[in-house]
């Protein structure tokens, strides 16, 4: 594609010895909030249903994989062209129903089927635990809530439907993870719902001034 060839060599000039001095001594770790900045501005594009403000943030998030991809080149890790053959082996792997010979009829065949997939691909050390590979550094509703869809899976007993008053700290933190709770039982996303009303809020108390 053209344009995203163009993209590698703006980024090969700022990455260059003539190119920009803040890019040139940037290094995994500095680039790790603007990964997390850029994501949340993806959402908040999302959010405002306009295409220009979703492709100038979808941009700025795309550059941020470039962006790694020329410092781990600078220093004979690796490159963008490892980042893309690596995700193209593992959507090809994860998608035998598409890509190869296997039938899957149902989603939840399809759901058991990619957890199977995920747990025996070559190379991946076995777990240790349910909860390994959620990342520690996920908004905590999201993180909740991914951790009950696991939960959900297994005999171990949960919520009732049940609201009670709140004492302590101790009942907040079971109350909050309740309603996170009904949202996954109900099909919902809890912390773009919690976004979405905090916007709506926002926007709602402002407005007033």
């Amino acid at each position: 594609m053209k344009k995203f060839d163009e993209l590698l060599e703006v980024a090969a000039i700022l990455n260059g010895p003539e190119g920009c001095a803040w890019d040139q001594k940037q290094t995994f770790t500095s680039l790790q909030p603007y990964v997390l900045e850029e994501a949340h501005e993806v959402l908040e594009a999302v959010d405002s249903d306009v295409d220009e403000k979703i492709i100038e943030e979808l941009g700025d998030l795309f550059y941020t994989v470039i962006f790694y991809a020329k410092v781990a080149q600078k220093q004979g890790r690796f490159g963008m062209e490892e980042i893309l053959q690596g995700v193209i082996e593992k959507l090809v792997r994860r998608h035998p129903h598409v890509f190869g010979d296997e039938k899957i009829e149902t989603e939840e065949e399809l759901e058991k089927n990619w957890e199977k997939i995920k747990s025996t691909e070559k190379g991946k050390e076995k777990r240790a635990h349910a909860f390994e590979g959620i990342p520690p550094t996920m908004p905590l509703v999201a993180k909740a809530q991914k951790i009950l869809n696991i939960v959900k899976k297994s005999s171990f007993p949960l919520f009732g439907d049940r609201l009670k008053k709140v004492y302590s700290e101790k009942d907040l933190g079971e109350e909050f993870l309740h309603l996170v709770w009904q949202a996954e039982q109900n099909g919902l996303d809890a912390e773009t719902a919690m976004r979405r009303s905090l916007t709506q809020l926002e926007k709602q108390f402002l407005g007033r001034s």
